[in-house]
């Protein structure tokens, strides 16, 4: 069965229809993120490692980690993501996969999960994919994630419509529009997409959807119930907001 969260990876725009305007409109850095991972790993003595990139997105991530001699596999639910990171990525295995009930035959040194553990609502869809995803480690691996966090979460979402134009090349240009409000511990996520194209009819689509950011007990809770008992929590590594938090468990 698929997971609510694998469903909106299918879903949504952003992931599905304007797969390709990915980059344009995430930009943060990927340089600071990586070598902070890169950095853990070698001091582990897991240089060169196996990593798991579970929700891949576009694959930047995972580029920059093959760069610093690592070897990678990819995991995404979007079907135009996971395209994308597999032509960034040639020397990956790439894998459509649902978080929430991935199972992988091999064992790694490192998993990676960037913002995908936000999209699970459900304790039981966080269980879950926390569970599969140490599952995944061989002993003594790494499991680096980057999640919201409640309380700066709910400050930004402040109702404000947020705009931002960028161009696709030829002429054509997608024009993204976001709102998010805080509703009962979760953030609720407003959006349209207007994509205009010369000689063409603009094409508007719109998605609505629900995101439930992690306190620091929940994550440890959580972390520990799969196994991990070292776990290694501070601030957001690599983003340009200040809502998120960097963890690091094995």
């Amino acid at each position: 069965m698929t997971s609510a969260s694998a469903k909106t990876s299918r879903e949504r725009p952003f992931y599905s229809l304007h797969a390709d305007a990915y980059d344009l409109l995430i930009d943060d850095p990927v340089d600071s993120w990586v070598d902070a991972v890169h950095a853990r790993l070698s001091s582990a003595g897991r240089w060169p490692a196996s990593v798991l990139d579970a929700g891949c997105g576009t694959g930047r991530h995972a580029a920059a980690l093959i760069a610093r001699g690592h070897r990678v596999d990819l995991v995404d639910a979007s079907a135009e993501l996971l395209s994308l990171a597999a032509r960034r990525c040639p020397s990956a295995r790439a894998l459509l996969a649902d978080l929430c009930t991935l199972q992988i035959p091999s064992a790694y040194d490192a998993v990676t999960c960037r913002g995908v553990l936000n999209d699970m609502i459900t304790d039981q869809d966080r269980m879950s994919a926390v569970q599969h995803l140490a599952e995944s480690l061989r002993p003594g691996g790494l499991l680096f994630l980057d999640v919201r966090e409640v309380q700066a979460s709910r400050k930004r979402a402040d109702g404000v419509t947020r705009t931002r134009r960028v161009d696709l090349g030829d002429g054509a240009s997608l024009t993204f529009h976001a709102r998010s409000t805080w509703r009962h511990g979760t953030l609720h996520v407003e959006e349209r997409y207007d994509l205009a194209r010369p000689g063409a009819a603009g094409q508007r689509s719109s998605y609505a959807f629900a995101m439930r950011p992690w306190t620091e007990s929940e994550l440890c809770a959580m972390l520990h119930a799969s196994g991990l008992s070292s776990i290694e929590i501070s601030a957001s590594v690599g983003r340009r907001t200040t809502d998120r938090l960097f963890v690091v468990a094995c």
